[in-house]
């Protein structure tokens, strides 16, 4: 019994701390790889949180253009519209931000029941370009553009 207890303590005197040095190096490996894989976690949710942001500005353009489309005084301020002139998108939807112009006097393009009795000869085209800015102080930005052909009398 003597014998094994001499025994444990050589033991104990030979390893100097050994195994808390393997120790602590392990720990200092897991910390650095924690830090790394927080830090990709928050690079992941600063993506996220851009591409919502985008797709909401995207949103809101598309809700603008229908805004516009359905505006009951849209067909007349097209019929008034002078060869080449422009318009902000603004006096017709709030907030957007934008411009409406005409393009050209021509053929219409569509015209599913046509006959000689009631073919629409001219059409108004007319070109809107909208943007909405979005991110981190509005610095990037997003445009949709539409074509709307109106028939004239």
């Amino acid at each position: 019994m003597q014998l094994t207890v001499l025994l444990s303590q050589n033991k104990a005197k030979s390893q100097q701390g050994a195994a808390l040095f393997v120790a602590m190096l392990f720990l200092l490996i897991l910390s650095f790889l924690g830090g790394v894989l927080l830090s990709s976690a928050n690079q992941g949710l600063k993506v996220v949180s851009a591409m919502g942001d985008r797709v909401g500005a995207e949103h809101l353009l598309e809700g603008e253009m229908n805004e516009l489309i359905i505006e009951p005084n849209l067909q007349g301020v097209i019929g008034a519209m002078a060869p080449a002139a422009s318009m902000a998108v603004s006096t017709m939807v709030t907030g957007a931000d934008g411009t409406m112009i005409h393009t050209v006097d021509s053929v219409c393009a569509r015209s599913f029941t046509a006959s000689s009795n009631n073919a629409i000869t001219q059409c108004r085209y007319v070109r809107v370009d909208a943007t909405k800015t979005y991110g981190k102080a509005n610095r990037a930005s997003t445009s949709i553009a539409a074509g709307i052909e109106q028939p004239m009398l």
